[in-house]
């Protein structure tokens, strides 16, 4: 093992998050790498916090080669994957890495696992596999929760008369003006009828998803779920390029495009991930008790996900979240957040602390390929470096 690892005890969950957090939930992490690069500003001095999801946020971080990358989450299943992606860098050549994560010959698994990938991982994650290798080799983007809810969205797709075979097609375009004609001739017309309503308002579908009970509750509440999904969908399918978005084309089609794939998925970042190995600390536990357990001032990057969402009606949980960030957090210390919400602001108890930095992230949040996330948040501490505000002030690239 070339990184360091810690198993931390986990609280007691209600049962319905435990039923949909339970195994692998996300194949493939849902946020937009490029809006966290310009927006977090990765550095060879920066220790880095990231939620793990399914590996590919920290690794992506990893490319830009961070003092220290921390990667943290509370269900073993998401630690597993990404320890064995881990493993795979260490051990593997970069030909036979992306047979495996890009899906393209997953089956190769099989030959590494125990003889190259298995000693590398911990004890647990090693269990996880022995039992589970088969989803590894048949493809991980068919398989957990996310997994199965696209397979059960491409079947509802066809019954509503949208042709998939034309899919291809879609994503080959690489113009926006006949992106948006051909969503408005082949799927619009078809789509966002009563069926479409039933489908989105079924818990147990959006569940599947990755959308936390509480925060199926927040978006439902706040927007109404269908309208909320509906505007995403056609707002990404219209308005953002489809060609290079990897992230549509594996929830329409089940797979990757060529080398149209996450940044840690490409040749040119493969080495580098080899390099900084041992910069890594996997961490299975919650994002709070391991925070308080490190040094204060000692993290400068923060990427918290979607994680306040299903904090938003646990006031303690969501304050003393923060207050764990806070005390974590340098004085340099960059925030960010997203929500499925369309607005979601700190609790009052940090708020003085911070300063946001809402043009920035209204651009980022605009080029989104993700289609899954209503607002985004960058915040700085309200005493960093004025040069560090000037920067995430000036931070928009020409083509946002």
């Amino acid at each position: 093992m070339l990184y360091q690892y810690t198993d931390m005890p986990l609280p007691k969950r209600d049962w319905l998050e435990r039923m949909v957090f339970h195994g692998i939930v996300f194949n493939m992490s849902w946020e937009d790498p490029e809006m966290d690069r310009i927006a977090l500003r990765p550095g060879a001095n920066d220790t880095i916090i990231s939620i793990t999801s399914a590996g590919c946020n920290p690794l992506n971080f990893l490319c830009q080669t961070p003092k220290k990358l921390i990667s943290v989450d509370s269900n073993p299943a998401q630690t597993a994957v990404l320890e064995l992606k881990l493993a795979a860098i260490a051990t593997l050549d970069y030909e036979t890495f992306f047979d495996i994560f890009a899906a393209r010959r997953p089956n190769i698994v099989t030959s590494v696992y125990r003889a190259r990938l298995r000693p590398m991982i911990s004890q647990r994650s090693r269990e996880y596999w022995d039992r589970n290798l088969w989803m590894a080799a048949r493809g991980l983007y068919q398989f957990g929760k996310n997994g199965l809810f696209f397979l059960i969205m491409r079947r509802f797709l066809k019954f509503l008369g949208i042709d998939l075979n034309q899919a291809d097609d879609f994503f080959e375009i690489d113009n926006l003006e006949e992106q948006y004609a051909w969503y408005r001739k082949h799927v619009a017309p078809k789509l966002w009828g009563k069926s479409a309503k039933l489908f989105v308002y079924f818990k147990p579908f959006m569940f599947l998803a990755g959308v936390h009970p509480h925060q199926f509750d927040l978006v439902h509440e706040r927007h109404d779920m269908f309208e909320y999904v509906k505007e995403r969908i056609e707002y990404v399918m219209t308005r953002v390029p489809i060609y290079d978005n990897y992230f549509m084309s594996v929830a329409v089609t089940g797979k990757f495009r060529g080398k149209r794939v996450p940044p840690y998925l490409l040749e040119e970042n493969f080495q580098t991930l080899r390099d900084n190995l041992h910069r890594v600390h996997v961490v299975n536990g919650w994002l709070g008790p391991f925070l308080d357990s490190q040094p204060a001032g000692s993290i400068d990057k923060f990427n918290l996900l979607d994680i306040f969402d299903w904090m938003w009606t646990r006031t303690q949980l969501y304050e003393s979240t923060w207050h764990s960030i806070m005390r974590a957090a340098s004085e340099r210390a960059t925030f960010i957040y997203r929500s499925g919400s369309y607005q979601l602001e700190p609790p009052t108890n940090v708020r003085d602390q911070l300063k946001p930095h809402p043009e920035l992230a209204r651009k980022l949040l605009a080029r989104d390929r993700s289609a899954t996330y209503g607002s985004f948040y960058i915040y700085t501490r309200a005493a960093a470096a004025p040069e560090l505000n000037a920067h995430l002030r000036d931070a928009v690239p020409a083509t946002v």
